[in-house]
């Protein structure tokens, strides 16, 4: 299974530049691990964002994250020093206090890097959904720019 993906992202990756935006989603709602392995594989930086983004926003006051994130994000993303990335481990994004929509962040940034993000959550190949619908962080976003590929 691990080889399949792997050759679905590494097809995807030859023609991704010729994209608006070059983001690259694996979707699976239940991943055995992260997906770090591809990075391994492919040899690029992997973000844990989670990890990341928390590091640096725990600094600041709960009611300014929000207006932080972006921001945060994309130094986080230029740290790696690397035009393609994995990132991993993207919860972080759908805490309501921080008044976030995920997509739109990530397609923020892909127009200058190529981003390959583990999304666990579901897809029917053109939305993508994160949580039950009664869920506190439940996210739903019905198109993207960016290619969607199901584990």
């Amino acid at each position: 299974m691990e080889d399949t993906l792997l050759y679905k992202i590494e097809s995807e990756l030859k023609s991704i530049h010729m994209r608006r935006h070059q983001l690259l989603f694996v979707v699976s709602e239940s991943f055995n691990r992260d997906i770090s392995f591809i990075a391994k594989q492919i040899g690029i930086p992997n973000i844990n964002l989670n990890y990341e983004l928390s590091k640096v926003l725990k600094n600041l006051p709960a009611k300014k994250r929000h207006r932080n994130v972006s921001n945060s994000l994309k130094q986080i993303v230029r740290e790696r020093n690397s035009t393609i990335l994995v990132i991993d481990h993207i919860e972080i994004l759908y805490d309501p206090q921080l008044q976030q929509d995920p997509v739109a962040l990530l397609e923020d940034i892909s127009r200058n890097y190529t981003l390959i993000v583990s999304w666990r959550g579901k897809t029917n190949g053109e939305n993508l959904v994160y949580a039950d619908q009664d869920h506190v962080e439940y996210y739903k976003r019905d198109k993207t720019d960016g290619v969607i590929l199901s584990q």
